[in-house]
């Protein structure tokens, strides 16, 4: 349902576009009339699904990339540069989680986590940055997480990173503002995606039960989110972590 019509005939790029949540927030933007550049590293079979079945689907580019690699980010953005010219809307949503204690966490665990979620974020955020300039007035939406704004049992890897998205957004809002070009986060809390069905079943009833809604939360809330966020409705909203976790924190 297309609620932000202002966000029609734009070029809207989501980084983790395979995963649950990347999903949900791509189609969300083809039914606002975006057109939409969805990346992916491993598993493509989703994103080509939703090109082949969603009624817009042919708004729907899709492009490999490592966001961790700054070369493969560099190859992604000159392809970019021709294809759409300008950039309205960026959502760094890449990311992956390797939990452990910290006392059995390896340095490659740390690493790569860090990696992914905050150098991924900041060489896509970079190597935009231009084409996001020349669409004049440009919103740039990070996928943090609570982890990144509370503690989080197991996660020193997953929550210095999501902390890390949450400070960058905060700074950067305030140099690109009066370029043209929005910045905020959301920080999902526990949402229902492949990603939790790896979680112990126990983990996550602890979790649901101390959630005030006593539900986990679905993707499409998160992409509601997202997608107010880049919007005009939000248009005097920057350098915000909006938290959509069913108040799971708020105790």
């Amino acid at each position: 349902m297309a609620i932000y019509p202002d966000l029609n005939g734009k070029n809207v790029l989501v980084t983790g576009a395979s995963g649950d949540i990347g999903l949900a927030i791509c189609k969300k933007y083809l039914e606002q009339g975006a057109t939409v550049y969805a990346i992916y590293h491993n598993d493509v079979s989703g994103l080509e699904k939703l090109k082949g079945k969603h009624p817009q689907g042919q708004a729907l580019n899709i492009h490999q990339c490592n966001v961790s690699d700054i070369q493969s980010v560099d190859e992604l953005v000159n392809a970019l540069d021709a294809e759409a010219g300008s950039i309205h809307v960026l959502i760094n949503n890449a990311g992956i989680y390797k939990d452990n204690l910290f006392s059995a966490l390896s340095f490659e665990e740390f690493d790569q986590v860090i990696k992914v979620n905050l150098y991924g974020t900041f060489n896509m955020t970079k190597q935009c940055m231009r084409l996001l300039r020349l669409a004049r007035q440009a919103a740039i939406v990070n996928i943090s997480s609570v982890s990144g704004v509370t503690s989080s049992f197991g996660q020193t890897n997953y929550s210095a990173a999501k902390a890390g998205i949450v400070g960058f957004t905060r700074t950067l809002a305030a140099e690109m503002a009066s370029k043209g070009v929005r910045v905020n986060a959301v920080a999902p809390g526990m949402i229902e995606s492949r990603m939790v069905k790896k979680v112990p079943r126990q983990i996550v009833r602890n979790v649901m039960s101390a959630i005030p809604l006593k539900r986990l939360g679905h993707v499409d809330e998160i992409a509601n989110v997202v997608a107010f966020l880049s919007s005009d409705a939000s248009s005097y909203i920057v350098g915000q972590t909006l938290i959509a976790d069913g108040g799971l924190i708020m105790r």
